[in-house]
């Protein structure tokens, strides 16, 4: 029995080596770089509505099929509490604009905070299937003076 271990540990190993060894290339995102993110994103608190405009320009609009939104409480953006949505437009005329309502993401009884915000094309073609492009430059919103 010790015999066969003697003879078959040689073997595990090189099955080992010559399986594990095999060079798997890593996934290209060549492709992804095409992609523009939104640009001159700007972010304005309206107190009569309380709610926060967005406005930005895309000047690429090829394959983009929406634009995704998000907003964070912390001005290092990952780290807060991130919401995303979609915006779901039909815009082709920049600049565009969406308008977000401050009461779905403060509180009432938050009397004001920043939030910040960026956004991101949506696009689909024959490669990319609702793929997200890259962010915008982020903009921040003091929301102050709430209406009770």
């Amino acid at each position: 029995m010790k015999k066969i271990a003697i003879v078959l540990a040689p073997v595990f190993i090189l099955v080992a080596a010559f399986g594990c060894g095999k060079d798997h290339d890593a996934p290209t995102f060549g492709v992804y770089g095409t992609t523009n993110a939104p640009e001159n994103l700007v972010a304005t608190y309206n107190a009569g509505d309380d709610v926060v405009n967005l406005v930005w320009d895309m000047t690429d609009m090829d394959d983009v099929i929406d634009f995704f939104v998000s907003v964070s409480d912390s001005s290092v953006f990952d780290l807060g509490t991130v919401t995303p949505f979609y915006v779901n437009t039909n815009n082709t005329v920049s600049p565009f604009s969406f308008e977000y309502d401050a009461t779905t993401y403060v509180p009432a009884t938050v009397d004001s905070t920043i939030l910040y915000f960026t956004v991101s094309a949506v696009y689909n073609n024959d490669v990319l299937n609702n793929y997200i492009g890259p962010r915008a430059v982020i903009d921040s919103a003091m929301v102050v003076n709430r209406p009770n």
